[in-house]
């Protein structure tokens, strides 16, 4: 709006001294004066009805600030009156039941599937902290949509719930691929490539994981040249 506030004020300093100046200048006498006249009139009037209208127009949404995306999700979801009710459902049963796994967890996947990630974060955290601390289910959908709410950054929090996965099950697949990728996020090829060399080292030949872990090892081999032969695999190690 700032902007488009300057761009009438500049407008109209360039119509006074284009038009206005000369004008008063005029007399009757002056040749010409009465053409001049209805084009200095016609020169205002498309000025402010026809160009500032439609420069506003054609420029109007860059005026306004984009919504946060949480936000826009937030207004799409509430298009939706019965997913909304649902929710309000929800929220109601866990202010009187704040100690229901279950339902923490249940209230955590519709808010995840909103795209409301940061309440799907928190619904996690609850439904960890009420539930079993070594099913890791709960502790991979933590990290998921942390990572998620992070647009795809691989956070400390992500990190620490990824360690809890290795905590209750030892060399899962998913938990091992997201710390090497959050190795290569933090600028460590090396300790990626190591990772996942573990992995290509555990998995069996019918894993599906194994064909993603090939192809990170071998894209990572084409962007930084390190020859995954010359890497000797790490396991992590969870320290309790």
């Amino acid at each position: 709006m700032l902007l488009f506030l300057i761009c009438i004020l500049i407008m109209t300093i360039l119509a006074l001294s284009l038009f206005i100046f000369p004008v008063l200048k005029m007399t009757k006498d002056t040749p010409n004066f009465k053409r001049i006249k209805i084009a200095y009139i016609w020169s205002i009037l498309i000025l402010f009805a026809v160009i500032i209208p439609a420069f506003y127009t054609k420029q109007k949404f860059s005026f306004i600030p984009d919504a946060p995306l949480a936000q826009r999700d937030k207004v799409e979801m509430e298009k939706d009156p019965e997913l909304m009710a649902k929710i309000r459902r929800y929220e109601r049963y866990l202010e009187k039941t704040p100690d229901d796994a279950v339902v923490w967890e249940q209230y955590a996947e519709i808010l995840r599937d909103s795209k409301l990630y940061d309440k799907a974060v928190n619904a996690y955290r609850n439904a960890i902290r009420w539930g079993i601390t070594a099913d890791i289910t709960n502790w991979h959908a933590l990290a998921e949509t942390i990572i998620r709410a992070n647009n795809g950054r691989i956070t400390a929090e992500a990190q620490k719930a990824l360690d809890n996965v290795l905590r209750y099950r030892p060399n899962d697949p998913k938990a091992i691929y997201f710390l090497g990728l959050a190795r290569l996020q933090n600028k460590d090829p090396q300790q990626a490539m190591a990772l996942w060399r573990h992995l290509e080292r555990i998995l069996s030949s019918q894993d599906p994981w194994l064909i993603i872990i090939h192809e990170r090892i071998k894209e990572l081999q084409d962007r930084t040249k390190i020859d995954p032969a010359t890497v000797l695999p790490y396991e992590p190690v969870i320290i309790n």
